[in-house]
């Protein structure tokens, strides 16, 4: 739109000189004296006013156009502006003004006004144009914009964020993300432009600012939404790389892991005959490998941790089928409708088959549909986890293998050492040992039990030697040693020998005499010195032998023992005894060595002597340091054993529990139970300490022992490990008591506050819902009651509202204690798994029952009580404040009739004051009228005058010329009154006809609701008879205004006369000069007599206006008159309605208060009863007390005086049975009595009274039902005659009484048999053999074949009685006490009955599952005995059980006004009119008499017939004078209607899951009245085809296709040969038809139903959902096994269906709306279309009602007809926007004022 020009002084004149004009326009006329006079302002003209009234027409309809919806119907009214542009360019009214105002008398004010509205009118039109243009341009962006978010946001939305493809999905979309996040950058930019475009638009109040600002905010709506999702994608990106990333790590490091292991097992292979050299090879080798083994573990343990981490994708796959519930956490919020996630809310997987949206379980327990990429489904992840563990596993397997392929190495190593030094050994002789030092052979025997004991060692882990190479080697071994101390034992003998040789040799060569001869002396001494020295060196070497054995411990279990073993066998070593025989050896050498020559042998002995004696010292430190290592061993091994069962102890007391308690006591407890455990484990800290101590002192004492080999290094460096890890262990203990204290300490408070506050706010609820059901019960009688419940409603209101914080906190309490719960388990779990890896041994581990999941549960209980109380005050709250808006609104509209009232009297005398004043303005015109005639005399004269004296009045020219144009101005001036009378006269006429039309259509409205107002009472009857009067009272004014016009019009024809006659009069005027100044001067008068004239008729134009306003007020007066009258209407009902309710509840109070008022005084009567007997018990027990008092002295006597009780027999003890005595042995052989007990009475210990009370249920039962209670108690026999009890109600009442023992009299309390009471008329005589029938059930059957009396089931098996009747009395006695032995009189417990024959299995079971076998009184319903005594009251001072029942009316005294005659509410119950649950609700008093008959009003008094005939302006008249004036015609006339229709249809009453249903059939055509197939119906264009479709679908899934002209079921196949359905449809329907048929299951051959075929997932969840509940609906679910319905109960028993399904069936409200209504064109369920049908009574065929316009105005989304660019609803052959006499049977059940139909049968007649 172009800026308005700038304020100039040129406008500001304009404006100011038009404000001028207009103002002299209406104050100044205009008036011309002679030709000379100046021109003055006068009225503008006729056409002036109409090109006026025609701009601001124009005006009006720029003002009132619309502006579209959409950049399509913008661009239709720009299209449809610029035709209506260009038409407004040329106005022929605007022409004919302009010329007007530009003629001879030139009026530039006027012109300039014209001008100045053309102009506004023009520029109005261009702005229009351009805020169009400016509209299109802003949405058309928007549009754009906005459908540019729509395809991101789409996109987005039906992403699959699942596990399928991620390593290609993920690179991608994380490149689509960033060009996403780029383009939002730039698009941001874009929408900053656009917004600042619509923000100018605004501020200048563009006209369709709502419009675009509407636009503007679903757009920002939309792009917030958008960047929501951003952020859940980034967040899936985060989590979905890091789920790629772990497993492409984890699945690389199992191949690595593999590789190792292959390379492990293949490179490092060795046997026997690998060298040694390749041996040592390989221990480097392995020794390297290991350090690549290392470096895998960072990465398995690295992986491990991450583990924890990984969210879950695989559930997102909908195929996925997980048998836990699957937990999802929003990643922002969301919201649909009032159901609300919030960000990191978790929530429960439902559903996730589409991939858009998720059905969940959220917060509250409330379902909703979430879209899928707002949903994560957080860690931890199983199959991550289990993967690193299995990586985890894999890696300390080829650990293992490595160590053992060590050990294998080192085995052979050893092995390959020990082999040669043998082989040395072996290959040693004594002249070989000769030449050799003896370090040097020391040193190969050395080296050789080195090796042996490296080989020891390794052999025990090796996989290279047997047990049997262990023994060969050793032999070896032994056999080398004794190889070698054989040569070191002959040594000296062969140098003996080799010096004697030596010597010999040299005296034959005669060479070296001197120094062999010394050699040659050798004594017998020296030789047994020697011997004795190599004995010592033996026991020496045996010595440290059997040392060595102690140096490497194989420590198990029992190490300690074997410590202490091994310290034992050193202190039995006799090393003292070696050390004397050393040094008395020692003496003996060194006394031979002084005397000896020989200083090589001197020198030979004294080294011998010498190491010797170091070998003895080494042994001498060595034996105590293995004594003090040992003994610092078995103390360290005792500690350590100590240490561990500590640790074991606490582990497995803090493994016990996996989570916490709600109970705070518990909590208390166990944080107890930890301070306890952590000072215990105070107290104990000496023994960690000892253990360290005592593994130092090990290490202390194995590093005194000389030489490495000797050392325990290696198995010290295991225990340090085992020290260590215990301490570990220890620590962790410690710590996770202190975690556990510490999160304890503040769970504690946490869940004490929440225990408080949700306790409260529980009890808050209660007692709130108490007073919200307290004020929805109080009475509302007047106004001020109203105002003050909702006061009390408002400010309890308020208090719920203000409770919604205490709710969140209290929630927030909830989320806090669950967090803590769960971080605890978290903890206790992260502890449980720690230990388990730590020792490497699976802990047993029971279900997790997390206490947060009952935290949840109460939350969701908490939310959905507040919930529902909140929803209920609040609609009460509306509901009372729309009660209170209408009450106020009906007062003021009493006030308002009462205002039009004497609004039309005030009216009725001005009308009055108006006609006398018409007929003074008639008197006044006829006065005109003399006058004027006088004047036409006159100037006849003056024309004669003139005619004779022409030539004598040149002078007076001027003066008749000034004359004439008075009279031509005369003349135009009556022309135009004329032209205004006439157009005044065709308004009236329009105005006229619009009243008769506006008559005629409320005259039909008044007939149509004719019906209504038969029941509007006399005060509404007096308003509509004051309207009528008022509107008779319009129409003679209306008729007074018609005369009015029609006198004005002849007075105006006589003055247009007058007016052309009066050029006569010149001829007059030059008779006689003298008299033509008086003539003159007359004229002069005529003429002011004129002016006069004219302005009366001004006047009176003002008046004819003024009238016609007034009448056209009051035809609007009239109108709005029609409406409040029929708003009043309707309140006048509702208000009915409400007065009837009230009165209705009025009498049922008062029924209450009566039947109250008889309980209060009952109650008082029982209450004096009960006084009486008290007082009278009273007195009995003071006086037995004082017998027993004097008893039990006599007692105490006697037992003084006798030392022993005396000893009973138990046939003697005698105990009162049901029906007959019963000893003491009878009862401990049938169960009743233990042994203990019966012990106890035959020694007198206990009393056959005081046993009797403990056991009264076996011997005399609980006692059946005795009688019922209304007022006052009565028998059944008694409440049977007075009908309270129906016949077969009281009679099986009565037999119970009778199988359980005894006939009851309640009013005497007394038991009766049989006979007795049919002697004593308690029971009527005809019932006399039956009862005797079911008293056998306790007296047992007699039977000619058994010598005793039969029990029920002896009796069902011979066929005595049958199944039912037993399976009854049975359930009776079981009820009572058990089951009845009759010849016992006893009741037995169904374990003990099956023992004694009472009761097989079969029984046993029938009466575990309570059937129904007795009759409910109060609804006639099966029902069980037990449920019945449950319902029972027990009075007080007999113990009785009294049934209480609902006083019931009799049928006959309910009366009802038929048609003609009253009927019984009985008869209407025979004749079908009652159901019977109606029939129950009335004799109960629960419905009265008038409520039902406004609900039977079509079937007790009819809709009324046809009354009479509307004839348009001839009003309303009675058949019979319509066919008088030929208005009707009778039936057999060829004018009449040619036939009628052959269908008579009932309307049908909603569906009820009782029974077998027919489903939808057919479909009825409203418009052309006719019965058409759905298929019909789809092909016309009535009905869409998905819903069609459903239709069939119903009917193949409950029985067939069904043929509407037969009603009869067919088969798909014969249903598409007969053109019912077409083969595209058939092939669709097989689904369903399979549900009815059964679906086979290939490995069972069984027809399963749809519920299992749902529950297998043969079927779509949605097409099964949809068949379950065609088929619930319609009367049960099918059983194609068996060929018949099965009811939800079953379906629940037989499996298939769970809870929730079953819950969803029944809750028909909430069906899937998955059908589209044909008629009103809206979403419905299955259930409401049955509900909405039609029944054709001949073939019971339902008929859905259909039309092609909705009776709501909407258009079916499916139809094609309604398709832009179509012809508005309608169809091939029907007239655009045509009903076509099309008729209403009524709504679907949608509208909220009517949920239940009449059953309602009319014929309905066809037009040709």
């Amino acid at each position: 739109m172009p800026p308005p020009p700038p304020p100039c002084s040129l406008e500001l004149c304009r404006d100011q000189l038009k404000g001028v004009h207009m103002a002299m326009t209406g104050s100044m006329k205009r008036r011309r004296s002679t030709r000379e006079s100046v021109g003055a302002w006068e009225e503008p003209g006729r056409s002036f006013n109409d090109a006026i009234a025609w701009i601001t027409q124009q005006k009006r309809l720029i003002e009132t156009a619309q502006w579209g919806d959409d950049s399509a119907a913008i661009e239709q009214q720009l299209i449809s502006h610029q035709k209506f542009h260009s038409s407004i360019q040329r106005s022929p009214e605007v022409d004919r003004a302009r010329d007007d105002l530009v003629g001879p008398a030139r009026d530039k004010g006027n012109i300039h006004a014209l001008d100045q509205e053309w102009d506004s009118l023009q520029q109005m039109s261009f702005g229009r144009t351009e805020q169009l243009r400016e509209l299109q341009e802003i949405i058309q962006e928007i549009s754009k914009e906005i459908m540019w978010v729509n395809d991101r946001e789409e996109e987005e939305l039906v992403f699959d964020w699942g596990d399928k493809n991620i390593d290609q999905y993920i690179p991608k979309k994380q490149e689509g993300y960033s060009n996403l996040m780029s383009a939002l950058e730039d698009k941001e930019k874009d929408l900053n432009k656009l917004k600042a475009k619509v923000d100018a638009l605004l501020k200048n109040n563009h006209p369709a600012s709502d419009k675009i600002e509407a636009y503007k905010d679903t757009l920002q709506t939309q792009w917030s939404w958008l960047l929501q999702i951003t952020k859940c994608i980034d967040t899936h990106l985060k989590e979905n790389g890091a789920y790629s990333q772990f497993f492409k790590e984890a699945n690389e490091t199992y191949g690595i892991l593999q590789k190792e292991h292959e390379t492990v097992r293949r490179k490092f292979t060795c046997d026997k005959n690998t060298s040694l050299e390749n041996l040592l090879e390989l221990v480097q080798g392995l020794e390297r490998e290991k350090e690549k083994i290392m470096d895998n573990k960072r990465q398995v343990q690295h992986l491990v941790n991450k583990s924890k981490s990984i969210v879950r994708l695989k559930p997102r796959n909908p195929e996925d089928k997980s048998s836990s519930q699957v937990i999802v956490k929003a990643l922002c919020d969301f919201k649909q409708d009032q159901k609300v996630i919030c960000k990191d809310n978790e929530a429960i997987l439902n559903d996730n088959s589409q991939r858009s949206k998720w059905e969940v379980t959220g917060p509250g327990g409330l379902d909703m549909l979430v879209p899928s990429v707002c949903l994560i489904i957080p860690p931890p992840n199983p199959i991550s986890v289990s993967l690193a563990h299995k990586n985890e596993q894999y890696y300390g397997a080829i650990l293992s293998i490595w160590n053992q392929l060590y050990i294998n190495a080192r085995s052979l190593i050893a092995w390959q050492y020990c082999l040669l030094d043998i082989r040395s050994i072996n290959s040693l002789n004594i002249s070989m040992l000769a030449k050799m030092r003896p370090e040097e052979y020391r040193l190969m025997i050395k080296n050789l039990e080195t090796h042996w004991e490296e080989f020891k060692r390794s052999y025990l882990g090796s996989q290279m030697f047997a047990d049997e190479d262990k023994s060969n080697m050793e032999k070896q071994f032994t056999g080398a040693q004794a190889r070698y101390d054989q040569l070191v034992v002959e040594l000296p003998t062969y140098s003996q020998y080799y010096e004697k040789h030596c010597v010999t040799n040299a005296k034959s060569s005669g060479t070296g005499i001197s120094r062999a001869a010394k050699k040659v002396q050798v004594s017998s001494s020296t030789s047994r010195s020697l011997s004795d020295l190599q004995a010592l060196r033996l026991r020496l070497e045996a010595a440290e032998g059997s040392l060595s054995q102690h140096v490497h411990i194989c420590l198990g279990d029992d190490g300690a023992h074997e410590c202490g073993l091994r310290i034992t066998q050193l202190e039995q070593r006799d090393i003292d005894s070696i050390r004397e025989e050393y040094s008395r050896l020692r003496e003996h050498i060194l006394k031979e060595l002084e005397g000896m020559k020989d200083s090589d042998k001197a020198q030979f002995l004294r080294s011998e002597l010498g190491s010797t004696n170091e070998r003895l010292g080494s042994l001498d430190s060595s034996y105590a340091a293995f004594l003090q290592r040992l003994q610092a061993l078995m103390d360290m091994l005792e500690s350590v054993a100590r240490a561990e069962d500590i640790v074991k102890v606490n582990e497995a007391r803090l493994t016990e529990k996996d989570t916490t308690s709600l109970s705070p006591s518990e909590v208390e407890d166990y944080i107890s139970e930890l301070k306890n455990i952590k000072a215990e484990l105070d107290q104990k800290k000496e023994v960690v300490a000892a253990m360290e101590a005592q593994l130092a002192n090990a290490s202390h004492w194995n590093g005194q022992v000389v030489g490495t080999f000797h050392r325990c290094d290696l198995m010290l460096s295991k225990y340090t490990e085992q020290v260590g890890l215990l301490l570990d262990r220890w620590r962790r203990i410690q710590g996770q008591i202190d975690m556990r204290f510490q999160d304890l300490q503040l769970y504690l408070p946490q869940l004490q506050h929440y225990k408080q506050t949700s306790s409260s706010f529980d009890e808050w609820i209660d007692a709130t819902r108490k007073k919200q059901d307290a004020l929805q019960a109080t009475k509302i009688d007047n106004v001020q009651t109203l105002k003050d419940n909702i006061n009390n409603q408002k400010a309890l209101n308020m208090e719920i509202k203000a409770r919604r914080e205490t709710l969140d906190s209290v929630l927030k309490d909830n989320e806090a204690c669950v967090t803590s719960v769960k971080d605890y388990e978290a903890y206790l779990a992260s502890y449980t798994s720690g230990l388990e890896t730590l020792l490497n041994i699976p802990i047993k581990r029971t279900m997790l029952k997390s206490p947060s999941m009952d935290l949840n549960q109460e939350a969701t209980h908490l939310q959905t009580r507040y919930m529902e109380l909140f929803t209920l005050s609040g609609d009460y709250y509306k509901y009372l404040g729309e009660l209170l808006k209408n009450m106020e609104e009906l007062k003021m509209r009493n006030t308002r009739i009462d205002l039009l009232e004497e609004e039309l009297r005030l009216l009725k005398e001005d009308m009055q004051d108006r006609n006398s004043k018409n007929k003074s303005l008639e008197d006044s015109v006829a006065r005109y009228q003399l006058e004027l005639s006088q004047s036409q005399n006159q100037l006849l004269s003056m024309e004669e005058v003139k005619q004779n004296t022409a030539l004598q009045c040149n002078s007076t020219k001027e003066s008749l010329e000034t004359t004439q144009n008075q009279l031509a101005d005369l003349n135009d001036q009556v022309g135009r009154l004329n032209y205004s009378l006439e157009e005044e006269k065709s308004k009236r006429r329009l105005a006229e006809e619009r009243y008769t039309q506006q008559q005629e259509e409320y005259e039909s409205v008044l007939r149509k609701r004719q019906k209504e107002l038969e029941t509007v009472s006399w005060s509404k009857v007096e308003v509509e008879k004051s309207v009528v009067t008022k509107d008779h009272e319009i129409e003679q004014l209306r008729q007074q205004l018609a005369e009015e016009a029609a006198r004005i019009k002849e007075l105006l024809k006589e003055i247009s006369k007058l007016s052309y006659e009066s050029h006569s009069q010149y001829s007059e005027i030059v008779k006689e000069r003298d008299a033509l100044l008086l003539k003159l001067q007359s004229s002069d008068k005529d003429k002011d007599r004129s002016l006069g004239l004219e302005e009366e008729l001004n006047r009176i134009k003002l008046s004819l206006d003024s009238e016609v306003r007034n009448k056209q007020h009051l035809q609007d007066e009239n109108e709005r008159v029609k409406k409040d009258l029929s708003y009043w209407k309707d309140q006048y009902e509702g208000k009915q309605s409400l007065i009837r309710q009230y009165d209705t509840d009025k009498e049922r109070m008062e029924r209450e208060k009566s039947s109250l008022k008889s309980e209060i005084e009952r109650l008082m009567r029982e209450l004096r009863e009960l006084e009486e007997t008290y007082k009278n018990r009273l007195l009995a027990i003071q006086k037995e007390l004082q017998d027993v008092t004097i008893v039990r002295k006599n007692m105490e006597t006697e037992l003084k005086s006798a030392r022993e009780p005396p000893t009973l027999d138990g046939a003697t003890l005698i105990f009162d049975g049901v029906r007959k005595p019963v000893t003491a042995n009878q009862l401990l052989d049938c169960g009743v009595l233990d042994k203990l007990t019966f012990d106890q009475l035959v020694k007198g210990q206990k009393t056959v009274p005081g046993v009797s009370v403990d056991k009264k249920i076996s011997l005399k039962g609980t006692g059946p039902i005795a009688g019922v209670v209304v007022e006052s108690k009565m028998s059944l026999s008694e409440a049977k005659k007075q009908m309270l009890l129906s016949n077969g109600c009281a009679d099986l009442l009565l037999e119970a009484q009778a199988a359980t023992g005894h006939i009851i009299d309640p009013i005497n309390n007394k038991k009766l048999t049989v006979e007795e009471a049919c002697a004593r008329g308690l029971v009527d005589i005809r019932d006399r053999d039956k009862l005797l029938a079911a008293e056998a059930a306790a007296m047992g059957y007699k039977d000619s074949s058994a010598s005793k009396p039969l029990s029920v089931f002896e009796a069902m098996k011979k066929g005595i009685i049958d199944r039912n009747t037993g399976l009854r009395l049975l359930q009776a006695q079981e009820s009572v006490g058990g089951i009845l032995d009759p010849s016992l009189s006893v009741f037995l417990p169904k374990d003990t009955a099956i023992k004694h024959n009472l009761l097989d299995e079969n029984l046993r079971n029938a009466l575990n599952k309570s059937p129904a076998c007795y009759l409910d009184p109060d609804t006639e319903q099966d029902v069980s005995y037990g449920a019945l005594k449950k319902r029972c009251k027990t009075e007080p001072h007999t113990g009785l059980l009294l049934l209480p029942i609902t006083e019931k009316l009799d049928s006959s005294k309910l009366i009802f006004d038929g048609v003609r005659k009253p009927v019984t509410a009985q008869q209407l119950l025979d004749c079908g009119v009652l159901d019977k649950p109606t029939f129950n609700q009335l004799i109960k008093g629960e419905k009265t008499v008038p409520e039902v008959s406004v609900d039977k009003k079509v079937f007790l008094k009819g809709t009324g017939s046809i009354a009479a005939v509307a004839a348009g302006p001839l009003g309303k008249m009675s058949l019979s004078e319509a066919k008088r004036q030929m208005l009707i015609f009778a039936p057999d006339s060829p004018d009449s209607l040619k036939h009628k229709a052959s269908m008579s249809i009932t309307l049908a009453s909603p569906v009820e899951a009782v029974g077998e249903q027919e489903p939808v059939g057919a479909i009825f055509d409203t418009e052309s009245l006719e019965k058409i197939t759905i298929m019909e119906a789809v092909n016309r264009g009535l009905l869409d085809s998905i819903t069609g479709l459903r239709l069939l679908e119903a009917q193949a899934c409950t029985g067939g296709i069904i043929n509407p002209t037969t009603g009869s079921r067919l088969g798909i196949q014969e249903a598409s040969r007969q053109g019912i359905i077409d083969d595209d449809f058939a092939t669709k329907l097989k689904p369903a038809q399979k549900a009815y048929f059964g679906f086979e299951d290939v490995k069972t051959r069984k027809k399963m139903s749809a519920a299992e075929a749902l529950k297998e997932m043969w079927l779509p969840h949605e097409a099964g959902q949809r068949f379950l509940e065609y088929q619930f609906v319609t009367g049960g679910l099918y059983d194609p096994e068996v060929g018949c319905r099965r009811s939800i109960e079953d379906a629940l028993k037989m499996d298939w269906l769970d809870v929730r399904s079953a819950q969803k069936l029944q809750d028909i409200r909430h069906h899937t709306k998955n059908l589209t209504c044909p008629k009103s064109k809206l979403k419905i369920s299955y259930k409401e279309a049955l509900d909405n049908c039609l029944v054709e009574e001949s073939t019971g065929v339902r008929m859905l009602q259909a039309s092609t316009v909705s009776s709501r105005g909407i258009s079916s989304p499916y139809n094609v007809s309604s398709a832009p660019g179509s012809t508005t609803g309608s169809r091939s052959g029907s007239r655009r926007s045509s009903r076509r006499s099309s008729v209403d049977l009524g709504t679907p059940t949608s509208s909220s004022l009517t949920t239940r139909y009449c059953h309602t049968s009319f014929s309905n007649f066809s037009s040709h």
